[in-house]
């Protein structure tokens, strides 16, 4: 297994260039096709009450249209500079929901990478488009820090394991990185797939990773320790299924997973 098809969000943020870069020397790495992505979000239409929810001009609209126009425009010009003639990277525009195009692109996609932004009030509730697609993606989505990522990620690896399907799915969409990596630790907190930890070294050891393996007594904040595991470490890049709440799925996230994106330093990558 490699990945053949990189899928990255591109977002209009000063980090983005710097992403590009990184993820174009990554689909070098592994011989795979980079595409860039870009959603538009459709119009907002405010929200009015009494005479106010009467009439909206069609300006507003207009005014919307015309900055996201702007937006597209800069970004695909930034993907021309960066993505020369002969590169192979593929430009996509789409328009409508970020987080389902996103989605949807990734289930035809080895590898889906995005950035997730500091968010404060309200905002912090709702999942960030490329949560949303680790979600939905059907396969692994990489979460990277905003300011940008290097594109030599996955030298020093630490893996979540607990034993349940997550884990074990995400461990196997890291392969490519774990054979590739300096070092690889698969570590447990608390009892929670210890007893299968064995079998996972034993699973990356016939795939060619030498790989340690470690059990963590736990603090009761999973998310916690595998950070402070991976800042001991000096671990570039965590693998760890994603976990949510069955009823409320696409709202909130699991305790590990939420404190993980909501603290990480480094790139996450993720599978469901």
């Amino acid at each position: 297994m490699t990945y053949r098809t990189i899928l990255l969000q591109l977002t209009d943020d000063t980090g983005n260039e710097a992403r590009l870069r990184a993820a174009l020397e990554l689909s070098r790495r592994f011989g795979a096709v980079l595409v860039a992505l870009h959603v538009t979000p459709p119009p907002i239409v405010p929200v009015g009450y009494g005479e106010g929810a009467a009439y909206v001009g069609p300006e507003i609209v207009e005014v919307q249209r015309e900055a996201a126009k702007a937006v597209a425009e800069r970004l695909e010009a930034t993907f021309r500079r960066v993505c020369e003639p002969g590169s192979g990277a593929i430009w996509r525009h789409l328009e409508g929901d970020p987080g389902e195009c996103l989605a949807q692109l990734a289930r035809t996609a080895d590898l889906t990478i995005g950035p997730r932004f500091e968010a404060r009030g309200i905002d912090a509730l709702a999942l960030q488009p490329i949560e949303q697609a680790a979600l939905a993606a059907g396969g692994p989505v990489l979460v990277v820090p905003s300011e940008g990522f290097s594109p030599e990620l996955g030298r020093r690896v630490l893996v979540g394991w607990n034993g349940r399907k997550e884990a074990a799915r995400a461990l196997k969409d890291a392969l490519p990185f774990l054979r590739s990596a300096l070092a690889v630790e698969v570590v447990t907190v608390g009892e929670e797939g210890a007893d299968s930890l064995d079998g996972a070294l034993a699973l990356l050891e016939r795939h060619g990773v030498a790989a340690a393996g470690r059990r963590l007594p736990g603090s009761g904040n999973v998310g916690a320790d595998l950070l402070a595991r991976m800042g001991e470490l000096g671990a570039d890049l965590l693998v760890m299924g994603i976990y949510s709440h069955t009823r409320l799925r696409q709202l909130v996230l699991g305790g590990a997973t939420r404190h993980v994106l909501q603290h990480a330093t480094g790139a996450i990558s993720f599978s469901c």
